[in-house]
């Protein structure tokens, strides 16, 4: 006979309690991004009277500084490791979202968007250096694919429910979107110290130092790279094409 509830726990991956955790993690910290991330924009320009366009360039400011930081995590991980370094990320993200309340001048934003976007730039290095060591290697794959799902399933219920609660007709609605996202990064922080560092950093001494030479010289990955940036600007690009027909049939 069928056994849907054997079925059911079959699809769900044999992973070691850390992995798990350091899912959850990172699905809590998602929900705060989704709760006030996609309402930045509207929060700038309708509540604190910033242009429209100056607005997009401080929310802009946060992906250029994750891009810009994101290389010199990578040597802070080889150095620390991936615990310490997500914690460092963690609090610099919770930090800026807890600022955004207090802004009043566009410099003002930017400056708190450069916060956001460096502790961002070393959320995916540190996180990920943690599942490569801390998942089984033949269960990598399973914990990557979960890695991805949690983000985007905390970052949609986190959407809909900022959606439940923003209001341009009360200013004070946005700051509890901020402080919300603050303490789930935070509480990510706070399930750290319950997950294990696998140690790369200190295994480092005991094999020859490679540099970001040897990276760019691979051409495998290299080629696997660029194919993903083909991927995310067509994807981009297609979701902004359709939302210029929608308004234009309007």
């Amino acid at each position: 006979m069928p056994d849907p509830p054997g079925y059911l726990r079959s699809l769900v991956p044999s992973l070691p309690r850390p992995v798990w955790m350091l899912e959850a993690g990172f699905f809590v910290n998602a929900f705060g991004t989704g709760l006030a991330y996609p309402f930045l924009l509207i929060y700038l320009h309708n509540v604190r009277g910033v242009p429209l366009g100056t607005a997009g360039l401080v929310v802009a400011t946060m992906g250029v500084a994750g891009l810009v930081t994101g290389p010199f995590y990578g040597r802070v991980v080889d150095r620390i490791g991936g615990r310490a370094t997500l914690a460092i990320a963690l609090v610099l993200s919770a930090s800026g979202y807890a600022l955004f309340p207090l802004v009043r001048e566009p410099w003002h934003a930017v400056l708190v968007a450069v916060l956001v976007g460096a502790g961002s730039g070393g959320l995916w290095p540190s996180q990920s250096t943690l599942l490569a060591g801390l998942a089984p290697a033949d269960r990598r794959h399973a914990a990557y694919a979960i890695q991805r799902g949690a983000y985007n399933l905390g970052l949609g219920i986190g959407g809909m429910t900022g959606g439940l609660i923003a209001s341009t007709a009360s200013p004070g609605t946005f700051t509890v979107l901020f402080l919300l996202d603050a303490a789930s990064i935070l509480a990510f922080c706070a399930l750290l110290p319950l997950i294990p560092d696998p140690g790369f950093h200190r295994r480092r001494a005991e094999r020859p130092t490679r540099g970001y030479r040897d990276v760019l010289g691979h051409r495998p990955f290299m080629g696997l790279v660029l194919l993903n940036v083909a991927f995310v600007s067509a994807g981009y690009t297609m979701f902004r094409g359709a939302k210029i027909v929608w308004r234009s049939g309007r």
